[in-house]
């Protein structure tokens, strides 16, 4: 059955359950009309989080932009939205790693992680890095043994490197100028390994407006739709099948896209 699904998968999502780890999302925007949207937040308690349900709310956009763009491309795709992120659009490392183990112990279809730890290439990570990457690296571990799909953003620069989106037990995304929101391209990397759309994304902005958005932030959830996609036409299917399901679909498009120019 994978390979009935290598190419395209279910094209709505419908079945596939999604998380947005993000900065919330405006409940009421225009893009979100009829969609099967839920909202978590994460609630200190102690030294740790706790997951609440939430009414909804984003104060940066970007949370709103990344679950928009999910929506679009598979309309029946059940999406929550569990925000970590604050007004500033930054979240503490055990934070992020709280809001990782509730996804993976939810047992969703795939995460839509549009955030990381940026560290310096040139540099050696520090001692206080050395546990929260940790951390990250066995939660990512975890998810991939029991099926849970990741995909993170991979750097905006090439001087940093961004974890946990350049794990390889995880989906990481670059971006590329893709004009076409379906394109991906296989470009396996020490940062990432598929390229989606990033550059200029259209893309719902608080307010009930739209904007166009650049980032890596903002082609991760394209890949997550097609992850999506995948599973909902096979909920078993595992990430490695997903993985290679990813580079097919991308070279097949560029062989597409490489004959169509030749006959012009």
């Amino acid at each position: 059955m994978t390979s009935g699904v290598a190419m395209t998968g279910r094209r709505d999502g419908a079945g596939a359950r999604v998380a947005v780890v993000d900065s919330g999302v405006e409940p009421n925007h225009p893009w979100f009309e009829g969609a099967q949207l839920q909202h978590q937040r994460l609630e200190r308690r102690g030294k740790g989080y706790d997951v609440v349900d939430d009414d909804g709310g984003d104060t940066s956009g970007h949370g709103t932009a990344c679950a928009g763009i999910i929506h679009r491309m598979v309309p029946g795709a059940a999406i929550v939205s569990l925000r970590a992120l604050g007004p500033d659009g930054r979240c503490s490392r055990n934070a992020l790693i709280s809001a990782l183990h509730h996804c993976i112990k939810a047992r969703f279809d795939v995460v839509n992680l549009s955030l990381g730890i940026d560290i310096p290439r040139k540099l050696p990570l520090k001692v206080s890095d050395h546990h929260p990457i940790l951390r990250l690296y066995e939660l990512c571990d975890v998810a991939y043994t029991v099926g849970v799909a990741l995909v993170a953003a991979g750097p905006n620069v090439e001087h940093l490197r961004t974890y946990p989106g350049r794990f390889k037990s995880l989906i990481g995304v670059g971006r590329a100028p893709f004009a076409d929101v379906e394109r991906v391209g296989s470009a396996p990397s020490q940062d990432f390994e598929i390229l989606a759309p990033g550059t200029d994304v259209l893309a719902p902005a608080l307010g009930g407006r739209e904007r166009r958005w650049t980032g890596t932030s903002f082609a991760a959830p394209f890949v997550t739709a097609h992850v999506a996609r995948f599973r909902a036409a096979d909920p078993t299917i595992p990430i490695h099948a997903i993985k290679a399901s990813l580079h097919r679909l991308a070279i097949a498009q560029a062989a597409a896209e490489s004959g169509s120019a030749e006959a012009s």
